[in-house]
């Protein structure tokens, strides 16, 4: 089974040696990227207020770097001593550790909606929290940690776009490089089709010939949206989980 797996290469480096190679083939590529956002404003003023939050909230790994980078600019490496730290998912939380953050919340249910519920009781009246996330239009977290009373503002520090070799890959699936796809993110499919221009009809009906798994269930949601329903899902966006998704699809195959 060739697989193709929409992260970076290099992102998981134990994912190809987890299956034989004579059974699998795995390819690293992204069909998204992240760059600067088109208006740096919001969240470079949120950096500038850092110090006045009770709590930070990174939604990505990718929020975790453009934190790193933007409090680097600013001659900063740690968050402020008394700022309480909550992740969504078990990889954003790993990402802060390692640039020395306590995190103390990860939710259980590994999604927006999962966090937003289990801070809830945590949030004092008023508690100021600014929110690390990309680009685009507001999501249901900022608006049910507002709705639980807390202050919020939105940083995006980022902003998700298709790769450059996004229509490449398009063309890939369709000439039938590939048996399966992991989806790691929404954006992953949605960007792509849309990068896919005149071909992104071939290229839902190529995607739905093939073996899908999803990161995560926000993500096999999307899809399924799409009417490409995942034929695994993750139990955690992390490399172990999304190696043990593939092999449920390796298990169920006729290749």
């Amino acid at each position: 089974m060739r697989i193709l797996v929409t992260r970076p290469p290099g992102a998981w480096p134990g994912l190809a040696a987890r299956f034989p190679e004579s059974r699998v083939a795995i390819t690293m590529a992204p069909t998204t990227i992240q760059v600067e956002p088109q208006d740096p404003v919001p969240g470079d003023e949120a950096i500038a207020r850092l110090d006045s939050y009770d709590w930070l909230v990174v939604t990505s790994g990718q929020g975790v770097r453009a934190l790193v980078l933007k409090l680097a600019a600013r001659d900063r490496t740690r968050l402020p001593a008394r700022m309480r730290v909550a992740a969504v998912g078990s990889a954003t939380a790993r990402a802060l550790e390692g640039m020395g953050a306590h995190v103390e919340l990860t939710a259980s249910d590994q999604r927006a909606e999962g966090l937003a519920s289990e801070m809830r009781d945590r949030l004092r009246p008023a508690s100021r929290v600014v929110l690390v996330r990309p680009e685009g239009p507001a999501g249901l977290l900022a608006a049910s940690l507002r709705a639980a009373g807390a202050h919020v503002d939105e940083a995006p520090l980022y902003r998700t776009v298709a790769a450059p070799n996004a229509h490449a890959l398009a063309r890939a699936v369709l000439s039938g490089a590939y048996d399966a796809v992991v989806f790691t993110a929404p954006s992953a499919l949605q960007l792509w089709l849309e990068a896919a221009g005149p071909d992104r009809a071939a290229l839902a009906e190529a995607l739905a010939r093939m073996a899908r798994v999803a990161i995560g269930p926000t993500t096999a949601a999307h899809l399924q949206a799409h009417g490409l329903s995942a034929d695994a899902v993750a139990a955690a966006p992390t490399e172990e989980a999304v190696g043990d998704a593939i092999a449920r699809v390796l298990a169920r195959a006729t290749w």
